[in-house]
Parts: C-alpha cells; sequence; structure tokens
C-alpha cells in the first residue's frame, strides 16, 4: 500500500509538472521581458494622467527622480516645467479629455523598465472655439521606484494654433 500512494504521488507530480511546462511561454529569440497593466508603476501613471485632468497635478512630482529629464516633442525641461506647461494649456483649452488610454510597464530581460501610456487627448480652444485631438504617446523610464526619463510625444500643430484668436497674434 505504502509504495502504491507513492507511486500515485509521483505519477501526480510528473502529470503536474508536464502541464505546467505545456502551458509556460515560449519566448523566441527576439521576446525580451513582461508587460503588466495593473502594476504599481502603470497605475502612478493613470494617476498621473488623472491629476492631469482634475488641473491639480499636486504631489505628482515625488514620482521623478531628483535629475529626471522632461522630453516634450523632444524640448528638453525639468518634470516641474512639464506639470507647469500642461497646466497653463488650460487656459488656452476647456473640456479636456483623453479616450482610448492603455498604459502597460514594461519589464525587460535586461532590467529596464519602462510605463508607457496611450490615448487621444482632446480640448475645444478657448480663442476659437474648435475642438482639437491628437494621439499622445507618453513614455516613463523608471529607475527604481522612480522615474528617471519621461517624454510626451503629440502632433502640436493644430494645438498652437488654436491657442490664440488672429486678433491676438497681430
Amino acid at each position: 500500500m505504502k509504495q502504491l500512494i507513492t507511486l500515485l504521488l509521483m505519477s501526480l507530480t510528473f502529470v503536474g509538472c508536464n502541464q505546467a511546462n505545456e502551458n509556460a511561454l515560449i519566448k523566441s529569440e527576439f521576446h525580451s521581458g513582461t508587460v503588466e497593466t495593473q502594476d504599481p508603476k502603470s497605475m502612478a501613471m493613470n494617476a498621473f494622467n488623472d491629476a492631469y485632468l482634475a488641473n491639480d497635478m499636486t504631489g505628482q512630482e515625488v514620482i521623478f527622480t531628483a535629475d529626471a529629464l522632461a522630453l516634450v516633442n523632444g524640448v528638453e525641461m525639468t518634470p516641474a516645467q512639464l506639470m507647469a506647461g500642461f497646466l497653463e494649456g488650460r487656459t488656452f483649452y476647456s473640456d479636456i479629455t483623453q479616450s482610448n488610454r492603455a498604459t502597460g510597464t514594461f519589464y525587460l530581460d535586461n532590467g529596464d523598465v519602462y510605463t508607457n501610456t496611450w490615448f487621444k487627448w482632446e480640448g475645444v480652444s478657448n480663442a476659437t472655439g474648435v475642438t482639437v485631438d491628437s494621439p499622445v504617446h507618453a513614455s516613463f523610464k523608471w529607475d527604481g521606484d522612480k522615474v528617471a526619463i519621461v517624454s510626451f510625444l503629440y502632433d502640436s500643430h493644430d494645438y498652437v494654433v488654436n491657442m490664440a484668436t488672429p486678433e491676438e497674434e497681430e
């Protein structure tokens, strides 16, 4: 009887191990890392975007390293300048929304960690009444639990054109 139980347990262990291997992800030579969407870093970036939508980015500076670099369409600035600039845009636009937002954190096999977020920004120009929209991509490179580099990319043409009426430009 003791041998039968031992044989049964060994069989179950063998079957269990084979099932786990059958369901395991097989990485190609080009596969590097994993993506998570509800992890703390992704949630922090969603909170960052939500703070912008609420027109109150108070406390958001704590997610950045002391020497963090911010880039908006390639223009270098500090994260504080980035947030101030984004909030200043509210003097030119109202009814601002972000639709179709997707956020994920990429944990790469080499140790790099990036959180990326994509959405369509939309707002109504206070000067022209025109509704402007643009797809936005933002990438946050992490150094431990802080963001070291943030980059926002979007087409700013219509945004800038509709900031002021022609009379204000003269």
